[in-house]
């Protein structure tokens, strides 16, 4: 493989970024070259262009990257894969099949050949290897508002891709021994030799602490607007990615200021948008991505892995909510409404009664196909019969209740053939009728900072905040909800659960228990211990420890140890 997205240049387009298709046509309009740097930096069109070019890197389809179903196109596969595949709450449908071969934890630390562990490594490269091309041009004294926010988007964006390495190929906080232990090759200038020695972690955190503090000074010195296009970015976008980072060092009075400070000027979401699909803008959106299908049609995120997306049709693998962490749900929590378990019976009680569908039919272990898929309700596939066809035509009719939310019928949810139905199976993600099922959650909103800066609260000893944000979020979810605890260990193990159930299937999922230093168990269905039980296949079900595969880093890839001869593997344990 050539090494073309990690040390190299990458040659990028900055006017428009070339984006791939199925048919692998490329965009109608010709990326523009040849042009200043002074053209690009400081006028207006030119700054939109080169920012566009960056952060439409989010949402390009990585060809060399496909392996079978699973087609790397952007920030929210990688996301999905990495963040949601491997935590323990979801069932991610096409990629829980890969669990068993490709992606399954064992293969964390392959080296040579292992394809999931270079695929974060060459897509935060490129976005990289795209910011250090646009700072290398720009003047550090300039005054100029376009270049200054030019600036600060490129300074923003490189430290959004170092983070995504750091999460995936570092050590946690607590294993780094104080920030002194190794982790990955860091780059920040254009055209630099390819040989260079790995960075301490500490190396690596000072340098994107200090380049978020100049993007959040760049930002509001410009002043030039985002407006309404959510892709770009701005201060309360460089905030947000500075509070997270903060978090992954465990630097907790960082990261709840400026997570404080990155969503005070954007409402929780109503439960109307809630429930509308994650698939449109609404004001608690801080930064999206494009609302486009940007030429990767069916390689987006939408038709893989929407409720209703032209592949879950096509192949029925479809994602689900654990019951382990279903089972938090109460009645009124208006997120429950959108996965498909034994509260649906009380939420369409007409409903349930016309097909003779009871709560205690989901843990009826006779209505389970255990296949390799997943526990699939009417696994007996298109013609099911008796209970099987109960449930099945439940879950047909309860999905026909978001219709007038999202103007198309919900039919992706009951695939037509032997897979089934998973139990806990989303209506979160719900694809648009535009005939690629386009679907493209957002990259921050402020639910997150809302959870980051109580968590960060309860870590600095102040559970007053902590307890005030978590009721905050509910008094947008559940309207009898009361706070079982308002201090001590059973508060911060609230602030996490409500994390996990507000942002199921956005991407974090992994990356939080991974910092947290917490067991992973993919737990299965259990017919004899209901109430402990998950519903992951067996031929998934296993329990990782934190330790597990040098700590849950995975391996650099080969190709940085072919093109860098100063990078020594024993330092970051290779």
């Amino acid at each position: 493989m050539k090494n073309r997205y990690i040390i190299g240049g990458l040659a990028v387009a900055l006017m428009t970024p070339a984006l791939v298709s199925c048919s692998d046509d490329y965009l109608n309009e010709e990326p523009r070259t040849g042009v200043s740097s002074t053209t690009v930096n400081t006028t207006e069109e030119g700054a939109n262009a080169a920012v566009t070019g960056l952060v439409r890197q989010m949402q390009r389809q990585f060809s060399d990257l496909k392996n079978g179903n699973l087609n790397a196109s952007g920030e929210t596969f990688f996301a999905n894969v990495y963040g949601e595949a491997l935590g323990p709450d979801n069932n991610v449908g096409e990629a829980t099949n890969y669990m068993r071969s490709g992606i399954k934890p064992a293969n964390f630390r392959m080296q040579n050949g292992g394809w999931w562990p270079t695929w974060m490594y060459n897509y935060a490269y490129s976005i990289i290897n795209s910011a250090n091309s646009i700072l290398t041009n720009i003047d550090e004294e300039t005054t100029n508002a376009n270049e200054l926010w030019l600036k600060a988007s490129a300074l923003s964006m490189r430290a959004h891709a170092y983070t995504r390495l750091m999460q995936v190929y570092a050590p946690r906080w607590i294993d780094s021994d104080n920030g002194n232990k190794h982790c990955i090759v860091f780059r920040i200038k254009s055209g630099e030799p390819n040989d260079k020695q790995f960075s301490t972690c500490n190396e690596v955190y000072d340098q994107l602490y200090k380049d978020l503090t100049e993007a959040i000074a760049c930002f509001e010195k410009s002043t030039k607007d985002r407006g309404d296009q959510l892709f770009f970015l701005d201060a309360s976008v460089a905030r947000g990615l500075f509070a997270r980072l903060a978090l992954l060092k465990d630097d907790y009075a960082t990261a709840q200021k400026m997570a404080h400070d990155a969503r005070k000027d954007f409402p929780i979401m109503s439960e109307k948008d809630y429930l509308s699909g994650f698939s449109t803008e609404n004001a608690e959106w801080m930064w999206a991505p494009a609302m486009d299908p940007l030429g990767i049609y069916y390689w987006g995120f939408g038709p893989h892995y929407a409720c209703n997306g032209h592949y879950v049709k096509s192949w029925g693998y479809s994602s689900s909510m654990q019951y382990s962490l279903y089972k938090h749900f109460s009645e009124s929590d208006v997120r429950a409404q959108l996965y498909f378990g034994p509260l649906c019976v009380r939420y369409e009680p007409e409903m349930a009664s016309k097909y003779g569908v009871t709560e205690e039919d989901f843990f009826d272990p006779s209505i389970y196909s255990n296949q390799t898929y997943g526990i699939s309700i009417t696994g007996s596939g298109s013609s099911p019969k008796g209970k099987n066809k109960a449930m099945w035509d439940f879950i047909k009719a309860y999905g026909k209740r978001f219709a007038d939310l999202r103007p198309e019928d919900i039919k992706g949810i009951y695939p037509t053939n032997s897979k089934g139905i998973s139990f806990g199976v989303q209506y979160k993600f719900q694809g648009l009728p535009d005939g690629y099922t386009s679907c493209w959650p957002p990259y921050m909103r402020a639910s997150e900072m809302l959870l980051i800066e109580a968590e960060a609260a309860y870590r600095n000893g102040d559970a007053g905040t902590a307890v005030s944000c978590i009721q905050e979020l509910m008094a947008k979810r559940d309207p009898n909800y009361t706070i079982p605890a308002t201090a001590g260990e059973a508060l911060l193990a609230e602030v996490k659960l409500q994390r996990r159930l507000e942002l199921w299937g956005e991407g974090f999922n992994w990356f939080d228990y991974k910092r947290w230093n917490e067991v992973i168990e993919y737990k299965a269905f259990d017919k004899n211990n209901i109430e402990n039980m998950g519903s992951y296949p067996t031929t998934v079900a296993a329990t990782y420890q934190p330790d597990f595969m040098n700590g849950w880093r995975a391996a650099i890839p080969q190709s940085e140890f072919t093109y860098n001869k100063e990078a020594n593997p024993a330092l970051v344990g290779q």
